[in-house]
């Protein structure tokens, strides 16, 4: 008797094992931070074993060189103290330096995603020595202040930061990266702190917490724009037509059209220029005084008085370049000068200029010699004015936009901003064909902003595609975004909200399957759960999510599933009726209410591009896992008298909503998504790194950025030769009324104190 007893007991604890590591789920395992390597020595053993691949003579030894560097990979990963690791890298370096000597494509590839892998670790490794050495160089003191404040470095180093990273290496689920992480960032912010608010600024302490950045806080979002899509940005015309007047002259400025627009390369910022032709024309109000100040012309203006007009045909160029310090400006000009002289006879000189004409000096001949003066100081006066005038209007159009662009956009200390979103560590760069940015996106305030912990995988980072290509580690991006709305006061406002999905009648919108309420009092969800229930159709439910005090955290596991982190979670669903398996509860109740500290969803997802002109995801939760530390409490009529399931209980509410949980389809139409002037053509899935690509195109619907006013045709003029008088007015321009291009930017984009 007590044999079966003994049996049946054990079988029941077998069986509430199963129950509770199929209610738990599987964790979703982690990808290890050399993955980029792994993935390249596996694309090589590919290439390899394709058909018709010719054979490699060398393949025994370079599987061999394979394997040894894997295996130096695995051993930094689970080593267990720092010389573990030190030996690991020394070996890995010695193959990275192998690899160099090789002259095959492969082998270079490879090299590089090692080196990538091994430069960030190699420098925190030195920077912890560095430090170390320092504080072991630092003279023996009988100050116990200065023996604590050592020893507080010391522990600081072996045991915060190394506890950390050693956890964080030797992570096989997401949720040990994740803690990792916490950990590390923790580190960062006390060494920061610390760092900022120490007096004098000690060097060690800095290249540390400089190296820690570079390998766990890295920039998470890379942007390129192809130059058609910003060109409607940055190209504008450059003149504006109408009078200018300058040191008492007035010019008739007249804009031509637009000779050119392109990108310029260049490093730390993005350079562009605009061209455009003009014609200035300007009657010169004091020509007759000039000519009877100049000794030579004295005689001249005695027989005739002389009027004169300038032409400058002109091509004007404005190179804008944006860097994160703000926006610079510099014009530059090309012209073509030409002027029209004309005279009339004074009073009371017709004898003298009877005189003249015997000697060949007829009107005709006078004004050409005048012409022949006048024309070299015009060519040379007038660049020089126009010159000046540009640099003034420039310099202070550049200031004004300097002055938006820091107040509103480029905020200082490599940071831009827009809105509630900062893009810090801020990288820019220009080609010819493209402009490219960078950084790590953060939520201005928000707790818990992070970086990559993983580079962008190279066939991400070498390429981009036409449009905006948008390059983003998703798991910290979307962790830092949470943190964001999760301080939003609309957000704090929200204690619950309840779905009560529908029957959608033939014909009807998908939206009308769900409705969503907020700040929903337990007696108004019980109406709704009884509401439910009278339905008599699985379809028809009512659901009741708190809101987590904190915001989710996001990764990415080794699947490429997109893995949410949610703490605090708690669900309201209704109990199932003893039809449905309700009887084996026990104990009756209207409502199951499910809580769990941490439960894990895991994400998976496709993009659907068969409809032309349309993308849909089509995503489904693969993985529910509420771990074994959660409960279940069974409710009526009045919430305040829950009772607690037992185990085995909650273990079988626990896996029946995790089944259900786990069909559940997630469908997203990212045509719905109204992003202002461009639609999205294609998402990349998820690489295991935590990165992915989305390419956006600009909306053929939505009217461009900016449109060019169009301009007047401006055609040259005579080069040579006084104009005729009464001939037609050559089109004008000028440098003194240019206008910049377009250079706004795109719219967009606690552990120990040491």
């Amino acid at each position: 008797m007590h044999g079966a007893r003994w049996l049946m007991m054990a079988g029941l604890a077998g069986c509430l094992g199963t129950i509770a590591r199929e209610a738990a789920g599987q964790q979703a395992p982690a990808a290890p931070s050399y993955i980029g390597v792994e993935r390249r020595i596996e694309s090589i053993r590919q290439a390899w074993n394709q058909a018709g691949a010719r054979p490699e003579p060398n393949a025994d030894g370079w599987n061999s060189l394979f394997q040894s560097l894997e295996q130096q990979l695995q051993a930094y990963g689970q080593a267990t103290d720092d010389a573990g690791r030190l030996t690991a890298l020394n070996r890995l370096y010695e193959v990275s330096a192998a690899l160099a000597t090789v002259a095959w494509p492969p082998a270079s590839e490879l090299r590089e995603e090692l080196r990538q892998w091994l430069r960030p670790r190699v420098r925190l490794a030195w920077a912890r020595r560095r430090l170390d050495e320092r504080l072991e160089a630092v003279p023996s003191s009988a100050d116990e202040a200065a023996k604590a404040n050592r020893s507080r470095w010391k522990a600081f180093v072996d045991n915060d930061l190394g506890g950390a990273l050693r956890e964080y290496e030797g992570a096989t689920t997401v949720q040990q990266r994740q803690g990792a992480l916490k950990r590390l960032h923790s580190v960062l912010a006390s060494l920061d702190r610390q760092n900022h608010e120490q007096p004098q600024r000690w060097e060690p302490s800095w290249e540390l917490e400089s190296a820690m950045n570079d390998l766990f806080n890295r920039p998470n979002l890379d942007i390129a724009a192809d130059v058609a899509t910003v060109a409607p940005v940055f190209e504008a015309n450059l003149i504006t037509t109408g009078p200018v007047t300058r040191k008492g002259y007035t010019s008739m400025v007249t804009a031509g059209p637009k000779t050119g627009f392109g990108l310029i390369p260049l490093e730390g910022g993005i350079g562009f220029y605009n061209s455009q032709s003009m014609v200035s024309v300007t009657p010169i109000h004091d020509f007759q005084q000039q000519i009877a100040q100049d000794p030579q012309g004295q005689k001249a203006a005695e027989l005739y008085y002389f009027s004169a007009t300038t032409y400058d045909w002109s091509n004007m160029t404005v190179t804008a370049i944006i860097t994160p310090e703000g926006l610079s400006l510099s014009p530059s000009s090309t012209h073509n000068i030409d002027a029209s002289i004309c005279a009339q006879p004074t009073d009371s000189n017709g004898l003298k200029r009877g005189i003249a004409a015997l000697i060949g000096m007829n009107e005709g001949k006078i004004e050409q010699k005048v012409y022949e003066g006048a024309l070299p100081k015009f060519q040379q006066q007038i660049p020089e004015e126009a010159a000046e005038e540009a640099n003034e209007r420039i310099g202070v159009e550049q200031s004004q936009r300097n002055a938006e662009l820091k107040s509103k956009y480029l905020i200082g200390d490599d940071t831009a901003a827009v809105k509630d979103f900062l893009i810090k560590q801020l990288s820019m760069k220009s080609r010819p064909d493209a402009i490219f940015v960078g950084g790590r996106f953060e939520w201005r305030g928000a707790p818990s902003q992070v970086g990559a912990d993983m580079p962008q995988p190279p066939k991400l980072n070498e390429t981009y595609e036409p449009g905006v290509t948008a390059d983003l580690h998703l798991g910290s991006l979307l962790t830092s975004a949470a943190a964001g709305i999760w301080q939003q006061e609309k957000m704090k406002s929200i204690r619950n909200v309840m779905i009560q999905t529908q029957i959608v009648p033939p014909g009807g919108s998908p939206k009308d399957a769900a409705k969503i309420t907020q700040n929903v009092s337990y007696a108004d969800y019980i109406k709704a759960v009884d509401a439910a229930k009278k339905a008599n159709d699985p379809r028809v439910q009512a659901l009741l999510v708190t809101r987590p005090a904190e915001a989710p955290e996001f990764s990415v596991d080794a699947r490429g599933y997109l893995v949410a982190l949610i703490r605090d979670f708690q669900i309201d669903a209704p109990a199932p009726g003893r039809d449905q398996g309700g009887a084996m509860l026990g104990v009756p109740a209207k409502v199951l209410r499910i809580k769990a500290p941490l439960v894990e969803v895991a994400i998976s997802y496709q993009v659907d591009e068969s409809t032309p002109g349309s993308v849909r995801i089509k995503g489904n939760i693969q993985e529910f896992n509420p771990g074994t530390t959660g409960e279940v409490l069974a409710i009526n009529d009045d919430e305040a008298q829950a009772k607690p399931l037992t185990r085995f209980q909650s273990a079988i509410v626990m896996t029946a909503l995790g089944g259900r949980i786990r069909r559940q389809a997630i469908n997203l139409s990212l045509d719905q998504l109204k992003l202002p002037g461009f639609a999205i053509r294609s998402v990349s899935p998820l690489d295991p790194s935590g990165w992915a690509r989305i390419n956006l195109v600009r909306d053929s619907n939505e009217t461009p950025v900016r449109q060019s006013a169009p301009a007047e045709d401006v055609r040259p003029g005579p080069t040579h030769g006084p104009a005729a008088p009464g001939s037609p007015t050559p089109e004008p321009t000028g440098a003194a009324a240019a206008t910049p291009p377009g250079a706004e930017p795109p719219a967009t984009p606690t552990t120990t104190q040491p």
